[in-house]
């Protein structure tokens, strides 16, 4: 079993996973670097070339994947809202809206729905992940030591 680590784009996963792969020595597969090695692009260039719905879909694709790998922390792209693809624990970093938008309108300012997006990943995930935590007013260490220790309690390390 894995534990997911979701959130929407500007929430600190790969922030808060490179902190528990460096600081407290978990294996950790982010894919945002996933995407950059597959498609030779960040996710910055294909929000803006491609959109949402090709995010989603490469995610998809890398939740399929990683399903039958045990034992891993999985960073997520944090769009996908299928919960059929998550086998394991589901941690959700919630960020407020204001910053997802925010970190969206830093790529561009066409994407269009933000409040929408927002609003079903959050309806979804605050409702059916494991454990949630709230990224305001926490540092990104904060929010690795709280997911240490939920790791530590369910999970063997």
């Amino acid at each position: 079993m894995s534990l997911y680590i979701l959130g929407l784009p500007g929430s600190g996963k790969s922030a808060v996973g490179k902190i528990l792969k460096e600081d407290f020595g978990y294996e950790i597969v982010d894919f945002d670097e996933i995407l950059s090695l597959e498609t030779g692009k960040s996710f910055n260039g294909i929000l803006l070339s491609n959109g949402f719905a090709v995010l989603r879909n490469l995610e998809g694709r890398f939740l399929k994947r990683f399903k039958k790998f045990d034992d891993k922390i999985i960073v997520t792209l944090g769009l996908v809202t299928d919960k059929k693809l998550y086998s394991g624990k589901i941690v959700y970093i919630k960020v407020p809206k204001e910053k997802f938008v925010k970190r969206i309108h830093k790529v561009s300012k066409k994407f269009r729905d933000l409040d929408k997006i927002y609003e079903n990943f959050h309806a979804i995930f605050s409702q059916n992940s494991d454990l949630v935590i709230s990224s305001e007013n926490k540092t990104k260490f904060d929010v690795a030591k709280i997911i240490d220790n939920f790791y530590r309690k369910n999970f063997k390390k």
